[in-house]
């Protein structure tokens, strides 16, 4: 085995000597803590939740634009291990409604109470009985027959990557936006519609042939949202989040097509290939 190297330092209260196996300086101590900043955060960044295109189609047909925002925003909290609203990772203690109503932005209990009521009553969020730290407690779940953690061999399921999600809502939110969760609403609204291979959006998401496949225009997501032309470009231009947009415009000619970023929304395993990465990533003047 090999002999631990050591370094000895004197003990300043005492002056006895002590062996210290590793040490940093307070330069090196800040590099390790910014370092391990940006690990945790690439990991958080990649933390993600599946949505089920087709379910989803239930969702939009019974629930409000505002509804289905305080919906896409409240499933990035779910556990791992039993779909369960929680705080955090580190914090597996179920979710309470006020804890609901913090995350939501809901300041008003009574509002809050009657989203959760309207979830729970059309089956989108139901209450179970779970184990937390060798205790039974009440829970209130996300359906996972509409979001879920976990492995699956379902390819009509679109990656809802959590942080991405949040930031886009607190970033308007922090700005005391009303329309804030109807755009959150507004991106529920397009989950059934992201190509598998391109992030296009479109009416065939499960083509192969790219030559077929059949893009939406703005026209069509207007149709398709219940929106007018303005509110449609308003918010395609302006949902962002750290100086990253959330869609990108192709033109061909007089035709404009979305991609969707795949930072937020993505249907492949693994990471996204870099020909779309740098759609959403390329910065231009």
């Amino acid at each position: 085995m090999k002999e631990i190297q050591s370094t000895e330092f004197v003990k300043l209260e005492t002056g006895e000597p002590i062996k210290i196996a590793s040490f940093r300086t307070v330069e090196q101590e800040r590099a390790y803590q910014e370092k391990k900043r940006r690990v945790g955060s690439r990991k958080k960044a990649k933390a993600f939740t599946f949505s089920d295109m087709e379910n989803a189609k239930e969702v939009i047909q019974m629930l409000t634009t505002i509804e289905l925002g305080y919906f896409l925003v409240l499933q990035t909290y779910i556990d791992y291990s039993n779909n369960a609203l929680v705080k955090s990772t580190h914090n597996p203690m179920p979710m309470s409604r006020g804890d609901i109503g913090e995350v939501l932005g809901i300041n008003n209990r009574s509002h809050v109470k009657k989203h959760i009521e309207n979830f729970l009553e059309k089956g989108f969020l139901v209450e179970k009985t779970i184990k937390v730290d060798g205790k039974e407690v009440k829970a209130f779940c996300i359906n996972e027959n509409y979001h879920f953690k976990g492995k699956t061999d379902n390819k009509k399921v679109v990656k809802s990557f959590s942080e991405q999600i949040r930031r886009i809502y607190n970033t308007n939110l922090s700005k005391r936006s009303k329309k804030q969760p109807a755009d959150m609403g507004f991106l529920y609204l397009i989950l059934p519609y992201i190509h598998y291979e391109t992030n296009i959006l479109c009416f065939n998401p499960f083509e192969t042939n790219p030559e077929t496949i059949d893009a939406l225009s703005i026209a069509d997501i207007c149709r398709i949202t219940g929106l007018d032309e303005k509110n449609v470009k308003r918010k395609i231009n302006n949902l962002k989040w750290d100086g990253m947009t959330v869609f990108a415009k192709i033109i061909k000619g007089r035709k404009t097509h979305l991609k969707v970023n795949p930072f937020v929304f993505y249907r492949k395993d693994g990471e996204p290939d870099k020909s779309l990465q740098t759609d959403f990533l390329i910065k231009g003047k």
